[in-house]
């Protein structure tokens, strides 16, 4: 477990410090608010997945064990999640 993730008022937990988007969403990590080209919100330069949605973050896309993918290291959040 990791203690960079943090609880937003949605009920999920985001690596850093969670913000919001200008369309509600929230968003952890790094970096400015930026609008991905599917029309989601990231933290940083939006990348795009192998399963073709969009994350925010500098580090390498990688696939995590659930199959899932994240931007840097895999790291599971207090509810069991991946990040």
């Amino acid at each position: 477990m990791s203690s960079d993730f943090r609880l937003a008022f949605d009920g999920h937990y985001y690596r850093g410090t969670p913000r919001r988007a200008p369309d509600g969403t929230y968003v952890g990590g790094d970096g400015a608010i930026t609008r991905a080209p599917d029309g989601t919100y990231v933290a940083g330069t939006p990348q795009r997945t192998p399963d073709g949605r969009y994350i925010g973050g500098e580090a390498p896309v990688r696939w995590a064990p659930d199959g899932s993918f994240v931007s840097g290291d895999v790291r599971m959040a207090p509810d069991g999640t991946l990040g």
